[in-house]
C-alpha cells in the first residue's frame, strides 16, 4: 500500500510535540535549499490552553513547596504560573484563578515575607505575577498581604532602589488598603510607609503609579487625620500644588483636588493650604475647567478653606475670577451640595466685593462693572 504522503513525493516531517502544559511544541521541517540557506527551520506550533486539571496540579503543587519552605522549588513553579498566563493570556489566566492561584500565591508571599531579605527574588517574582492581573476580586486572598509581615515587606520594596519593584509594591498596597480600614492603620504604623508615597509621587517613577500614589494617600487620609498631619508635614500640599500646575492629565488634576479636599477637613492641615499662595489661584482656575467632579471639588475646598471667617481667602478668591465662575456654575447646573456652597460663596463674594468698592480698593482689571450686584 503506498501512504498519501508518499505519494505525493515529500518527506513526513519530524515533530516533537512536548505534553508539558506551558512547553513549547516545535516543528523540524526540511526546506529546499533553493527557498532556504539553512535545511532545518524550527516553526513554533501554538501552546495548548491550560486545562483544569493542570491548574489544580500548579496550585497544590505550589501548596505542597510553601508549605515545606522550598524557595527554589516555589520560584520555579511561581515563574511557570507568570510563563502560561502570559502564553495564552486571558484563556491560562481564567483557568488559574478560578482554581485559587491568587490565595496560594499570597500565602507564598505571606510565608516567606517574614525572611524577605533571604527570598527577595522569590517575594519580587509573586508581586509582579499578582500586579499584573490586577484588577482582581479583593476576596481571593488579598487579605494574607495585609498581615504585619507582608505589609512590612510590601513597604521594604515600596522604598527599594528598583522602579518596576517600587510600582509592583504600591499596587498591592493600593488594592489591599482598600479592603478594611484596619490595613490603613497597620500600614501607617510601618515607619517609611508615609514617606514612600510621597517619594513616588516626588519621583515621578510612572503616570499609573502617581495615580495610584495619590489614591492610597486618599484612603489614608480619609481614615486617620493623625497620619493626614503627618503627610502634609511630609510636603503633600505642594507636591499637590504642583502636580496640578504641571501635569495637565484630566485624572490626576481629580485626584489631586479630591486629595486635597480631604486634607482641608482637618484644621491643622488647612492651616497648611491656606498658607500656600498658589492653592486660591489653582482651585479657582480648575473650576469648569477640568471636570464635574474637579468641579465640585473646587467649590468644597474653597468653602472649607472660608468657613473660619477668612477674608483674605475671599478677597483672593475675588482677584482671580472666582465671583463670575460661580455664578456659571449655578447656572449650568451642579449638585445640591456644591449649590448650596456655591450659593454662599457667592451671597459672601458679592458682600466682600461691595466693600471693596465703598472704598475704592477695586482694580479695574476685575471687570464686574457689568456684573449684577445684588445676589
Amino acid at each position: 500500500m503506498v501512504l498519501p504522503w508518499r505519494s505525493r513525493g515529500g518527506r513526513r516531517a519530524e515533530r516533537r510535540n512536548l505534553s508539558t502544559p506551558g512547553d513549547t511544541s516545535v516543528v523540524k521541517i526540511k526546506v529546499p535549499a533553493q527557498l532556504r540557506s539553512s535545511k532545518i527551520e524550527l516553526v513554533q506550533s501554538p501552546r495548548a490552553p491550560l486545562t483544569p486539571r493542570d491548574a489544580v496540579e500548579i496550585c497544590r503543587r505550589l501548596e505542597n513547596a510553601t508549605a515545606r519552605e522550598e524557595n527554589a522549588e516555589c520560584l520555579e513553579i511561581v515563574s511557570k504560573i507568570k510563563n502560561l498566563a502570559r502564553d495564552n493570556g486571558e484563556t491560562n489566566k481564567k483557568c488559574l484563578l478560578q482554581y485559587g492561584v491568587v490565595s496560594e500565591l499570597t500565602s507564598c508571599f505571606q510565608r516567606f515575607a517574614s525572611t524577605r531579605e533571604e527570598h527577595a527574588r522569590l517575594l519580587e517574582e509573586v508581586l509582579s505575577v499578582i500586579t499584573s492581573w490586577l484588577p482582581l476580586s479583593r476576596t481571593e486572598g488579598f487579605s494574607k498581604m495585609g498581615s504585619t509581615a507582608s505589609l512590612n515587606t510590601l513597604v521594604s520594596f515600596l522604598n527599594a532602589p528598583d522602579a518596576k519593584t517600587r510600582q509592583n509594591a504600591l499596587f498591592i498596597i493600593r488594592e489591599v488598603i482598600a479592603i478594611d480600614k484596619r490595613f490603613v492603620y497597620a500600614l501607617t504604623d510601618i515607619e517609611g510607609a508615609c514617606e514612600g508615597l510621597i517619594k513616588i509621587i516626588k519621583d515621578s517613577v510612572s503616570t499609573s503609579s502617581t495615580k495610584a500614589s495619590i489614591m492610597a494617600i486618599y484612603r489614608i487620609i480619609s481614615c486617620d487625620n493623625k497620619t493626614a498631619l503627618k503627610l502634609v508635614n511630609l510636603g503633600l500640599v505642594a507636591l499637590i500644588a504642583e502636580m496640578i500646575v504641571n501635569n495637565a492629565e484630566k485624572s490626576v488634576c481629580e485626584r489631586c483636588l479630591v486629595v486635597l479636599n480631604v486634607v482641608c477637613d482637618n484644621e491643622q492641615s488647612r492651616e497648611d493650604v491656606l498658607g500656600n499662595a498658589l492653592i486660591v489661584p489653582l482651585i479657582v482656575k480648575k473650576i469648569l475647567r477640568v471636570s464635574d467632579l474637579a468641579t465640585q471639588c473646587s467649590v468644597s475646598i474653597l468653602w472649607k478653606l472660608w468657613r473660619k471667617n477668612r477674608e483674605d481667602v475671599l478677597l483672593e478668591a475675588l482677584q482671580v475670577g472666582a465671583f463670575e465662575k460661580l455664578l456659571v456654575v449655578l447656572q449650568v447646573g451642579c449638585e445640591e451640595k456644591t449649590k448650596e456652597r456655591a450659593s454662599e460663596l457667592l451671597r459672601n463674594l458679592n458682600r466682600c466685593r461691595n466693600e471693596m468698592e465703598n472704598t475704592n480698593c477695586v482694580d479695574s482689571s476685575m471687570h464686574l462693572k457689568n456684573v449684577k450686584k445684588s445676589f
